[in-house]
């Protein structure tokens, strides 16, 4: 609202223009100009209200706020109280965190704790005199042209110096060690470290192709035992100089690194099958039959049934070439089934596996594995199945018991190349060969 003496003058103007009309003098524009000057001062009036009006406006926002300076020391005090609420509330996620972490490492150290640990692949040979080989063999001795035996062909490549055995960061080689003796038959120590093995079969984990390969050794494949200059079987180097002997007799004829072992008995794994339910597998009726088992495409195998699945051989005319396949279809199976098995049911098969497990590897070494394992997802890397030695590596001889004469240089660069995609051995063509120098004969490798 304007002044009251910018009203009267308003007022004043109007009079004028009644008396005078249309006629303009010099009052009349003297009094323009002093017209002009008035309503600069009015516009100047205005724009003074106007910043009193913002004036004001801004401090009844302050006051409103509590930011006023009288205040300011009272809205501090309450801005840290609601600073310490709000890290009081982010710790409480932290803290539940850290009572699962605690929860799960104890049950991880209950689960690792009920491991047999070793201490790495070292052993010490068996000297008991009155060990007696399952089955003793002696075929005499068949010299080639150059009067070298197939014995000695055996022995001077398990006994090689100049050939590095193969090796892969990416690559973790463990061997499945199964004993043939049951904890019923035999006190612990004697059934992991004096039986004989008919389960060997090595996991290989390749963590960068992201892939499982498990590879069969042959039991009856004959080879040369170091330490005693014997020769025999390849299951019975574990009664010879325990688990540690038998992974290095494997070394040294296939020309590969492994990493350790894992060795349980058959009781174990009968308990691991029942406590999922069973594995489904294919059974051929002659088995089914004289086992009185399911038999068919596909059938559900209890503990037991799928134990004398994996131990029969005699039905089959490659004798161990399918038994050993029927191993691993079995484990293939039970690995798939605990992929779907429930929480209660997994944490069971876990018990029993680690409280009958002997291993080579230490404490800190298992949990670097476990860690891996769930990281990488191990369990959804592509699985493959193999024998060693191949069908183009192997002779079956029956003189006074069945063996398997292996080519192992040739054996062993397969083997190589399945695992590393490499080999460093080198053969030459038309060489002769342990299986050459017994007369005997190969069939084609079609990967069994």
């Amino acid at each position: 609202m304007l002044p009251e003496r910018f009203k009267n003058t308003m007022d004043y103007e109007k009079r004028e223009e009644m008396e005078l009309g249309s006629q303009k003098t010099a009052e009349a524009e003297e009094f323009e100009a002093e017209t002009a000057e008035v309503e600069t001062e009015a516009e100047e009036f205005e724009a003074e209200t106007a910043e009193v009006e913002t004036e004001a406006e801004k401090s009844e926002t302050e006051t409103a706020g509590g930011t006023s300076e009288n205040d300011k020391n009272g809205v501090n005090g309450s801005a840290k109280k609601k600073k310490k609420k709000k890290k009081l509330l982010f710790l409480i996620p932290i803290c539940i965190i850290l009572l699962f972490a605690v929860v799960i490492a104890a049950v991880l150290n209950h689960k690792l704790g009920l491991i047999h640990y070793g201490e790495g692949l070292s052993y010490t040979l068996n000297t008991d005199e009155s060990f007696v080989d399952d089955e003793t063999i002696d075929f005499g001795e068949i010299d080639d042209v150059t009067g070298s035996t197939y014995k000695e062909i055996l022995k001077n490549w398990a006994m090689m110096s100049d050939a590095p055995k193969l090796k892969n960061k990416n690559i973790i080689n463990i061997l499945l060690i199964g004993s043939d003796a049951s904890a019923e038959e035999k006190g612990r120590a004697d059934v992991m470290e004096n039986g004989n093995t008919d389960v060997m079969m090595l996991v290989s984990v390749n963590t960068q192709a992201k892939t499982i390969k498990l590879v069969s050794f042959m039991r009856d494949s004959y080879t040369y035992l170091k330490g005693y200059d014997y020769f025999a079987k390849l299951n019975a180097a574990c009664s010879k100089g325990g688990p540690a002997y038998l992974v290095d007799v494997i070394e040294d004829n296939y020309k590969i690194e492994i990493d350790g072992y894992a060795m349980v008995d058959f009781d174990t794994f009968v308990q691991c099958i029942d406590i999922v339910g069973g594995v489904n597998v294919d059974v051929p009726q002659s088995v089914g039959l004289k086992h009185h088992i399911p038999y068919g495409d596909n059938v559900l195998l209890n503990g037991d049934q799928a134990l004398l699945f994996c131990r029969e051989r005699k039905l089959y005319s490659d004798a161990d070439v399918s038994r050993t396949k029927n191993q691993r279809m079995v484990i293939t199976a039970l690995i798939n089934k605990c992929k779907s098995a429930s929480v209660t049911k997994i944490n069971s098969v876990l018990d029993t596996i680690l409280a009958n497990v002997h291993t080579s590897f230490r404490r800190k070494e298992v949990i670097n594995y476990m860690t891996k394992a769930f990281a990488n997802g191990w369990a959804n890397y592509a699985i493959s199945q193999r024998t060693m030695p191949t069908a183009d590596a192997r002779y079956g001889y029956s003189g006074s018991a069945w063996i398997w004469v292996v080519d192992y240089p040739l054996a062993a660069q397969k083997l190589q190349t399945e695992l590393y995609g490499t080999t460093n051995i080198k053969l030459e063509e038309n060489r002769r060969t342990a299986i050459t120098v017994m007369g005997g004969y190969v069939t084609e490798d079609k990967g069994n």
